[in-house]
């Protein structure tokens, strides 16, 4: 349980609703002027979580900061929220710390990738994407080598108390998760020769998809180096005990997410703590200038779990079939549940799109036409996964698919196909049972292989016309493109998913 008392919590901010979704109209407006019958939906999921929590002028305000400096081998952006930047806004903590611990996904980079410094979709870093300002060119870094399967056991091993999935498989694009990429010199980030990595911070592991880097050209270890890289990501700094991850120099020995609070390190950077208001919730006395790294991480993501379930289409409205008259006003949404705090969705609109428009797609992680922004924690049964609405469309058959990962890997899909007629009955909501496609961790997709650069992910900008919608107009329920994502796990190595320690 994450600390609760001094902040509200992200649900009642967002004041989400479950249900089958005939509710109050949202706001919204046409998808393409040509068609103002199909109606892209402006409500609480889309908005950025800044303006979530404090409102439009402040978001104003964020949008306008400096969108990255550095200190040291910390970069921090806009989405930091680190303290320097909640002064200069003159707000308090974010309510990040109020969030249950969620599973956390991360993507070791180990056969080459391709880095841009700027994203194109309003983010500073976006692992999906390949974007991030550790670079200030496009770069390439190179495979790591021979190594890469005893470094990678090792990391695991560091990861092993808390709920984090590795993969060196990509995940899909609308999956949040990290990826830590481990290849060539820090050199080629423009960084000296003695630096081991470099990360993206994000206080409290706000955000789940920045990027961290690590040289093996420049420094042995990678598995040390990257365990704090990623750490870094998540919002702990360095800290002088030699024995914890987040010392800052790579020393070798037997290191660990130390379970003690100890002192920040000033050692290296400008000496300013950039997350103290998340550390003072661990280490009261340390009044923010103290970490435990290990209470940190389970704050996070919590202790190891397996889970092997799939996420559950409950319903769809209209549901599969539905014919639905042309005078109506009504929302195509979906019911969603999942035993873990995290899932990402995707709606990709297949057949019957409006004249003028290629593609339509919403989803979470900000890569589709329309997002869901969901905070980094929250119950999926909870949220009324709206896609669109139609407000006396026109005759015709109009599809939908929809697809569901959790941070294990496990998916589940399903097509939605609607008529749209004169006179036609209304649809009664949706009570079939989806299971979708059962896609676990296992089957071939065409995107998002292991050591694939981009997959789909990597290339899909912040358009989503990045082909996952699979099978056109069938009717059954397709898996997802990149439902081999885990497949990397067992490629590589033959690692299983940690049990609950």
């Amino acid at each position: 349980m994450r600390h609760t008392s001094l902040f509200v919590s992200i649900a009642s901010l967002l004041a989400l609703t479950s249900g089958n979704a005939v509710a109050a109209e949202p706001a919204s407006h046409p998808i393409t002027p040509s068609a103002p019958w199909a109606l892209e939906l402006d409500d609480a999921l889309s908005k950025p979580l800044v303006e979530q929590w404090y409102g439009t002028e402040v978001a104003q305000q964020w949008r306008e900061i400096e969108p990255h400096w550095k200190d040291d081998t910390q970069l921090m952006t806009r989405d930091s929220f680190d303290e320097p930047m909640l002064a200069a806004l003159g707000v308090g903590p974010v309510p990040a710390m109020n969030y249950e611990a969620s599973p956390g996904v991360v993507f070791v980079a180990m056969d080459g990738v391709t880095l841009r410094p700027t994203c194109g979709n309003g983010d500073s870093a976006h692992s999906a994407l390949n974007c991030t300002p550790l670079v200030s060119s496009e770069v390439t870094f190179p495979p790591f080598g021979a190594q890469a399967a005893s470094e990678y056991q090792q990391l695991q091993a560091y990861y092993e108390p808390f709920n984090i999935v590795m993969t060196s498989g990509r995940p899909p694009d609308f999956v949040p998760y990290t990826m830590t990429v481990i290849g060539g010199s820090a050199a080629q980030a423009g960084l000296g020769g003695g630096v081991c990595g470099v990360a993206n911070v994000a206080c409290d592991g706000l955000k789940r998809n920045h990027v961290s880097l690590n040289f093996p050209q420049s420094c042995p270890g990678m598995a040390e180096t990257a365990g704090q890289e990623t750490a870094h990501n998540w919002g702990l700094e360095h800290t002088e005990n030699q024995n914890d991850i987040l010392y800052p120099f790579n020393n070798g020995g037997s290191k660990r997410f130390v379970d003690e609070c100890m002192a920040i390190s000033d050692a290296t950077g400008n000496g300013i703590t950039q997350c103290g208001y998340v550390h003072e919730v661990y280490c009261p006395a340390g009044m923010g200038e103290e970490q435990n790294s290990y209470q940190e991480m389970l704050g996070v993501f919590g202790p190891a779990e397996e889970d092997v379930t799939d996420p559950i289409i409950v319903s769809t409205f209209p549901e599969d079939g539905a014919v639905m008259d042309t005078n109506e006003t009504f929302t195509v949404t979906a019911n969603i549940e999942d035993d873990s705090r995290m899932v990402a969705v995707k709606w990709t609109w297949v057949d019957g799109l409006p004249d003028g428009t290629d593609s339509y797609t919403r989803c979470t992680n900000n890569v589709c036409d329309n997002d869901f922004v969901t905070g980094p924690s929250f119950v999926a049964s909870e949220i009324a996964w709206d896609f669109v609405t139609f407000d006396n469309a026109p005759e015709g058959t109009y599809s939908f698919l929809l697809e569901v990962f959790d941070a294990y890997g496990n998916g589940t899909s399903q097509m939605v196909t609607i008529q749209v007629a004169e006179g036609g009955g209304s649809a009664e909501g949706g009570n079939d049972e989806s299971g979708g496609g059962d896609t676990g961790a296992t089957g071939d997709g065409p995107g998002g292989t292991a050591g694939e650069e981009g997959g789909t992910a990597g290339d899909a900008g912040a358009d989503g016309a990045d082909g996952d919608g699979g099978s056109g107009g069938c009717r059954t329920a397709t898996p997802p493109a990149s439902a081999a994502w885990m497949l990397g796990l067992l490629a590589l190595i033959g690692i299983r998913r940690r049990r609950a320690a």
